[in-house]
Parts: C-alpha cells; sequence; structure tokens
C-alpha cells in the first residue's frame, strides 16, 4: 500500500493506502502531462491531465464496443 500525495493552487491531498501498482500508474499518468507529486501544481494542469484520462477512456469504450459487436456476429 501506498499513500498517494499531489499539491494543487498551494493545498495538499492526500489519498491513503492506495495499491502500490495503481498508486504508480496515477503518477505516470500525471507525468505524461506534466503534473508533479514533487511540486505545486496549477489547476490547469489537473485538468488538463483529466482531459487526457477521459480521452483515453472514450477510446477504451469504443474499442470494447467494437469487439463485442464483431464477437455478436
Amino acid at each position: 500500500m501506498k499513500d498517494f500525495v499531489i499539491t494543487i493552487n498551494g493545498v495538499r491531498y492526500k489519498a491513503k493506502k492506495l495499491d502500490q501498482n495503481f498508486a504508480q500508474f496515477v503518477e505516470d499518468t500525471l507525468e505524461e502531462v506534466d503534473v508533479s507529486t514533487n511540486k505545486d501544481n496549477k489547476i490547469e494542469r489537473i485538468f488538463y491531465a483529466y482531459l487526457n484520462l477521459a480521452k483515453k477512456y472514450y477510446k477504451c469504450e469504443r474499442e470494447i464496443e467494437n469487439i463485442i459487436k464483431d464477437i455478436e456476429l
């Protein structure tokens, strides 16, 4: 288990006892859009990180739908 800490506009947020692999996934995903767990982040960066993840989720959902359609045929 691992605690995940991020600072946004001077406010520190902490999520306690995350699964080690999930915490690493979150850190890696945030780093892809220049969000750091080691310094203060502007809210705009967090918004962009959310949009990045939403885009990936949307694409995965479309792929799943297409796979299901192919299986049903």
